[in-house]
Formats: structure tokens, C-alpha cells, sequence
């Protein structure tokens, strides 16, 4: 395969290569200019798929450790059209970082699948996500009934059920440490000369906290996006790292919700991986399975 090096246009350390069969391009998405890599499958197949690649909250279009930038080499290999673009506010893309939402970046991948549908002409488009970009894919394919493959690596929770997830671990750990106080003989003098706000108490253990005036959680959407997936028709490959915690709470969820929805789901599990599999065998892992689960 041959490589080239590519000028950088702002200055951003990502090196981006650019290869034969992939060219820098620019698309738009709510006015800003999104830059981005559109790929050429090596040998052109009668059916025409299309991937677009989304990287996580805090990355832009390589992905750590240049891994979606290996997935797309391997995509191209195997027949795909590739995209993998910066989100607004990341990497050379236009817009601030700093007040970019979950409901914008799914906008940034709607813009995506449009822009691949025009370059291209593809027979159907999957999305793969790492991380966050995984929440945006789902999001997308709930706005986007063509959507019908989704590759879901590192994926978490969406923030009303990690909330609700956060509340249930709060509650066990403070329903722990009261049960400990019960045993206590002063702790019975104190309630018995009410000392003890046993309505708070109970506020505390059921998890209820004051929401914070003015906040806004730039991760959350205004959309019911798990009530949304659960219509999704499509199939998914869920990939997760065993070492890493947040990776299994989303492993975890997801799976109940896809087993309970009857949602075609595929689960796998990396022994050892941590969120961004660092490992050159956990990512070589990953790209196979992906692949693997690609050519069903």
C-alpha cells in the first residue's frame, strides 16, 4: 500500500497519512466546516458499503492510537467506502469544543451519512463508534431507519441511565453505612431523642438528589434515545474491554436492554482490554472481530 504524507492544515499533531484511495475532504454541518478522510475500497464489489467512523468526546477523526485510522486501512481492504471526519470543535473541525453537545455531534454524523451518500452512491452505510462516538452512532441510526449495522466499541450508558445507575450505587453504599450505624447503641439514643431527620435519610438512601440550577450536561440529549433504540430493526456488534469499568456498566446495560427489546445484538468481550484497547493484540482483536462480524 502506498503512503503519503499530508501538509497539515492547522497544526493539529495528528499526521494524518494520507493513502491511496483516501483524500481529505470537507463537508459541512450546521454551517461549520467539517474536515474529514473519505476512503476507496481497494477492489470496488458489486455491493457498494459505506462505513463512517466516529471518534470519541474528547478525540478527533484517528482515534486513539491512530486505531480508526487502521480500521478504515482494513475497511478499504475489504471492500469499503470509508469517512472518518473531526466533529465540530475537534481536531481541524470548525465550532468550539468547549460547549459542543451529544445532540450536535449526532448532527455531525447525520451530515456525514448525507455527505457519503452523495460521494458515494452506496448500497447501505454502518456506523462505528469508540467511546462516546458509540452514543452518537446509536442516536444517528434512531434518526436514520437505513441504518441498519452498528459497530459499538467502548460504548456507555447514556447519561439518564448512568444517573439512575450512579443513584443505585450511591444508595447500596449509604443504605451500607446506615445499617452499620443501626447497630449502634448511641445511634438508637439519637433517634429516640430525635436527632436523627429520618425522612432525610430516606431521601438519601432512595437516591434523590438536588439538580444543580442552570447546569447543563454536555453529554446528555434532549432526545429519549434508549426509548428510541429499542425500535431500532437493524443489527449491532457491542465490543468491550474487561478492564475497563465503564465499558462493562454499558456492556452490562446494553445487553439487558438488547435481550429484553429482542434487538439482533452481538457481544464481545476483550479479556484484559482497557477502554481504548492499547494493547496492539486487543486492537488487532477488535478489527478482526469487527470485520468478522461485518462479512455475516
Amino acid at each position: 500500500m502506498v503512503v503519503h504524507r499530508r501538509p497539515e492544515r492547522t497544526g493539529t499533531q495528528d499526521y494524518d497519512y494520507e493513502i491511496m484511495g483516501e483524500r481529505p475532504v470537507i463537508f459541512s454541518s450546521a454551517g461549520l466546516r467539517l474536515y474529514a478522510m473519505l476512503g476507496a475500497p481497494e477492489r470496488p464489489e458489486a455491493r457498494r458499503r459505506g462505513m463512517i467512523l466516529l471518534h470519541g468526546w474528547s478525540g478527533y477523526r484517528i482515534g486513539p492510537h491512530r486505531m480508526l485510522v487502521h480500521m478504515a486501512r482494513r475497511l478499504m481492504e475489504n471492500g469499503f467506502h470509508t469517512l472518518r471526519f473531526d466533529h465540530r470543535g475537534r481536531g481541524d473541525s470548525e465550532g468550539n469544543g468547549e460547549t459542543v453537545c451529544l445532540d450536535e455531534m449526532i448532527e455531525d454524523a447525520l451530515a456525514a451519512i448525507a455527505f457519503m451518500k452523495r460521494e458515494t452512491q452506496p448500497d447501505d452505510i454502518a456506523l462505528l463508534g469508540i467511546c462516546s462516538g458509540s452514543n452518537v452512532a446509536i442516536g444517528a441510526a434512531t434518526l436514520r431507519p437505513e441504518i441498519r449495522e452498528l459497530a459499538l466499541w467502548s460504548v456507555l450508558p447514556f447519561q439518564p441511565e448512568q444517573r439512575a445507575a450512579q443513584r443505585v450505587r450511591r444508595a447500596r453504599f449509604y443504605l451500607w453505612q446506615y445499617c452499620r450505624k443501626a447497630l449502634r447503641a448511641e445511634t438508637w439514643r439519637r433517634l429516640f431523642r430525635g436527632e436523627i431527620n429520618v425522612r432525610g435519610v430516606g431521601r438519601v438512601v432512595a437516591g434523590e438528589a438536588k439538580p444543580q440550577e442552570g447546569a447543563r450536561n454536555l453529554k446528555d440529549s434532549s432526545r429519549d434515545i434508549m426509548a428510541a433504540f429499542g425500535r431500532y430493526d437493524g443489527r449491532a456488534l457491542f465490543i468491550t474491554g474487561s478492564a475497563d469499568p465503564e465499558g462493562m456498566e454499558g456492556r452490562k446495560l446494553f445487553g439487558e436492554f438488547c435481550r429484553t427489546g429482542k434487538i439482533d445484538a452481538d457481544f464481545h468481550l476483550v479479556e484484559g482490554a482497557t477502554h481504548s484497547y492499547y494493547a496492539a493484540g486487543h486492537e488487532l482483536e477488535v478489527i478482526a472481530r469487527t470485520l468478522e462480524w461485518l462479512k455475516k
